[in-house]
């Protein structure tokens, strides 16, 4: 049977294995987070996890596939080059999915959460350091769950800000308080300072959050949690 490896969970992956599979292929996929497992069909053969591109060679030479699918987010940049670099190494084919509304495919490629149970849960999921994109009334008491040490809150420079971080249990340490909007590479040093791997974000609608925030985690193949409606 022929056997394919699909990265990525968005709608055009999740389409792209439905069709290969009424062919009679067998689907391995590789995703980033337990949420972009979540969208998948039980009893789907998957790896969760970040690849670098040294682990995604070793990947795919362990499934392998008689062709790759690339179907991370089209902001995936990083991502997208490493699986092409692999799959020319091991000459294997490889094959980019079309986006027909890449404007909103951010849309698809991030997990909502309406609810501050949702979120919680979200967070307690991710086993990395997470920047929180949060001020005010949104700023969460640390879920006992999950250590202080892995949060990161971005927060406005103000006084009442800074204190309800501290009463919610965040360590000083880890308070970023800086006046936005952050520049891209500032925001890429933060990322790489931290060592995050994943982004909580207020509803991105805004395209100056969308650009600031959203759209750099996504082309780091980091997991963003959205609080708000899809």
């Amino acid at each position: 049977m022929e056997r394919v490896l699909i990265f990525g969970s968005t709608k055009e992956a999740r389409e792209t294995a439905a069709t290969l599979r009424r062919r009679g292929r067998q689907v391995v996929f590789s995703v980033v987070s337990e949420y972009a497992k979540s969208l998948l069909p039980l009893g789907t053969l998957c790896h969760v996890g970040r690849l670098d591109s040294e682990a995604m060679l070793s990947f795919i030479r362990e499934v392998n596939p008689h062709r790759v699918v690339d179907a991370t987010a089209p902001y995936s940049v990083q991502a997208s080059q490493n699986i092409r670099n692999c799959c020319d190494t091991l000459n294997i084919a490889y094959e980019r999915v079309h986006f027909k509304d890449i404007e909103n495919a951010w849309r698809d490629a991030v997990e909502w959460v309406n609810t501050r149970e949702g979120l919680v849960a979200a967070i307690q999921r991710e086993k990395g350091n997470l920047l929180l994109g949060v001020d005010g009334e949104d700023i969460l008491p640390i879920p006992r769950e999950v250590e202080a040490e892995r949060l990161f809150p971005r927060i406005s420079p103000r006084p009442e800000f800074v204190a309800a971080c501290l009463a919610a249990g965040y360590p000083s340490s880890n308070i970023i308080a800086m006046e936005g909007p952050f520049s891209k590479p500032l925001l890429l040093s933060l990322f790489d300072d931290k060592h995050i791997t994943a982004v909580v974000v207020r509803d991105a609608t805004d395209k100056v959050a969308l650009q600031e925030m959203v759209i750099p985690a996504l082309e780091r193949g980091y997991h963003v949690i959205m609080v708000g409606e899809k």
